[in-house]
């Protein structure tokens, strides 16, 4: 439900007959940019309902990091970037890691953001479009079943390279456990 509640938002607020493209007509700023029915439909989408959980997620390891960590490597001359690239990263990667090992899992089966604000027929055809497509408009579940089993293989060999990298980065010590609370 929540998928289709997002896809819908998209369309009424960015689609042709939404707000801000109406605005955007009414301001006198030429034609409007196309953002539904098209990939960045389905990336806005995605981000909108994905958004909230990556962040959540990040934030428990953020607030885990002692602050001491980071005011000692201030103290020690680092900057900003500096900070956040041998102080903060090492600390948030495993976090990442599985955030982005959950997010791509979720996006790789998209189906309904890519068919209610994306073309289906067109540039947003995904890999479960076409497993539907071949199920219940062809009758070929074999097909389907095909589809399905290498769609899940793929997910299987993402999730496996993220925790491969993710096992890499731990055996290095690369990452280490900063306590405390912000």
């Amino acid at each position: 439900l929540g998928t289709v509640l997002v896809a819908e938002g998209i369309n009424g607020f960015y689609g042709p007959k939404g707000w801000l493209t109406q605005a955007l007509v009414a301001m006198g700023l030429g034609d409007p940019p196309r953002l539904t029915h098209n990939y960045t439909g389905v990336m806005i989408a995605l981000f909108v309902q994905h958004f909230p959980f990556c962040f959540l997620m990040l934030l428990g390891y953020i607030s885990g990091i002692d602050p001491a960590l980071e005011s000692a490597a201030r103290v020690l001359g680092a900057r900003p970037f500096q900070v956040f690239r041998r102080v903060m990263w090492p600390l948030i990667a495993p976090g990442a890691a599985i955030a982005f090992a959950l997010v791509f899992v979720m996006n790789f089966g998209v189906f309904p953001s890519a068919v209610l604000v994306g073309q289906p027929a067109g540039a947003t055809r995904t890999i479960a479009i076409a497993a539907y497509q071949q199920a219940f408009e062809h009758y070929d579940m074999s097909m389907a079943s095909a589809i399905a089993v290498v769609m899940g293989l793929c997910q299987l060999i993402g999730l496996a390279i993220v925790l491969l990298l993710r096992s890499r980065v731990a055996a290095t010590g690369m990452a280490t456990v900063g306590v405390g609370k912000r």
